[in-house]
């Protein structure tokens, strides 16, 4: 390896994207990087890390490497990365990225290089990814919702993912993965019960009058609702699968080709059911939901089966889905702890959200998840 390990996009040098990018074989020894200018804002620099893209030329007949890729930074603030270090997210990420992503039916980013140094301390670990650059396929907007067409292709690439992991097929050797109800997820209880008060002063005015009393109730519910989870047959759950997190071949009113999916963190083994009722309930309009909702459960089940899923029948899944719906929940009151009030978009986004997950509650009577 040519020099240290970069920290954020303005250390990349090209002698050290030669190096990692020939160790890799995405070019050839006989090739170098030239030039490497980077963006350090086309992903941002947010809570957990930095996201860059770099725009690449070489020395050397180069065939089909890429000229542009994206590069992502692990935090460098030593506090969010001690406080980030118990959940193991990074980790989870770069093991995927490292060790199973090439294993999965559904499309990820192409991998050129990834660092993943574990140690006991969050300063003595060090970790980068490069990936593809999908900046040429149309991104998900969970503000806007996604098309029915698009949520087809998301629950059609999810079934496959799922199919391929059922019941732990596949994961026999990945102990970075925590279990559904392990620990890591089930101290959401607490970050709930402290995140409630300044969600509810932020957008009380959305809530229904008749989801107050569940919303005060969900936390004590929320392990158990885990262990739900962990109870149903299980395959590899992405549990951030969200619109922002996907991107679709075909642009506005093309054909919707096969889904790709980013950002891998929150990985873990756990019943399916978690991610589709996450999905369906928060990522298309009500009225979009509500019209596709049973074709599109039953594309994702049928799809389960063409590739081998024989026991789950369709309504044990809607049953698990029901519970997924209200387990989602968690997430926009989790949101405000990091909500920006100042962007439109952000309180936008949430409070459509909000709007779209009590609907879905209250269409599939999931309230009756909950123990008051």
């Amino acid at each position: 390896m040519n020099g240290a390990l970069p920290t954020t996009t303005s250390q990349i040098t090209t002698d050290w994207l030669t190096a990692v990018l020939q160790e890799s074989g995405t070019i050839p020894a006989s090739v170098s990087v030239a030039t490497a200018t980077v963006d350090p804002q086309a992903g941002g620099i947010g809570f957990m890390g930095e996201v860059g893209k770099l725009t690449l030329t070489y020395d050397g007949d180069a065939g089909a490497a890429p000229t542009s890729m994206i590069a992502k930074f692990a935090t460098q603030s030593p506090e969010v990365a001690a406080l980030m270090h118990p959940t193991r997210v990074f980790e989870r990420e770069h093991r995927f990225y490292e060790r199973i992503a090439a294993t999965s039916p559904v499309r990820t980013p192409e991998v050129y290089h990834v660092t993943c140094d574990v140690a006991d301390t969050a300063a003595d670990e060090q970790y980068l990814l490069l990936l593809e650059d999908l900046g040429g396929l149309t991104l998900g907007d969970q503000l806007a919702g996604v098309s029915p067409e698009q949520a087809e292709a998301a629950l059609v690439g999810l079934a496959k993912h799922h199919a391929r992991f059922w019941n732990g097929a596949g994961l026999e050797d990945a102990p970075f993965i925590p279990v559904i109800n392990g620990p890591l997820n089930k101290a959401g209880q607490g970050i709930y019960e402290a995140s409630l008060p300044g969600f509810t002063a932020v957008f009380g005015d959305v809530l229904r009058p008749e989801m107050v009393p569940i919303a005060e109730a969900y936390g004590n519910n929320h392990p158990k609702m885990l262990d739900r989870f962990a109870a149903m047959p299980h395959t590899l759950v992405h549990f951030d699968y969200r619109a922002d997190n996907l991107f679709f071949e075909g642009g506005a009113g093309e054909p919707t080709g096969d889904v790709v999916v980013i950002d891998w963190q929150s990985i873990s083994v756990g019943g399916g059911a978690a991610d589709v009722g996450y999905f369906m309930g928060q990522n298309l309009s009500t009225a979009d939901r509500r019209e596709h909702e049973d074709r599109l459960l039953h594309r994702y089940h049928d799809t389960l089966v063409d590739n081998g899923v024989t026991d789950y029948p369709f309504e044990q899944f809607f049953d698990d889905y029901r519970l997924a719906v209200v387990y989602g929940w968690v997430i926009p009151v989790f949101a405000v702890g990091s909500l920006d009030s100042s962007s439109e978009r952000a309180v936008a986004l949430w409070t459509a959200v909000i709007e779209r997950v009590q609907d879905a509650i209250f269409d599939h009577g999931a309230q009756e998840f909950i123990e008051r």
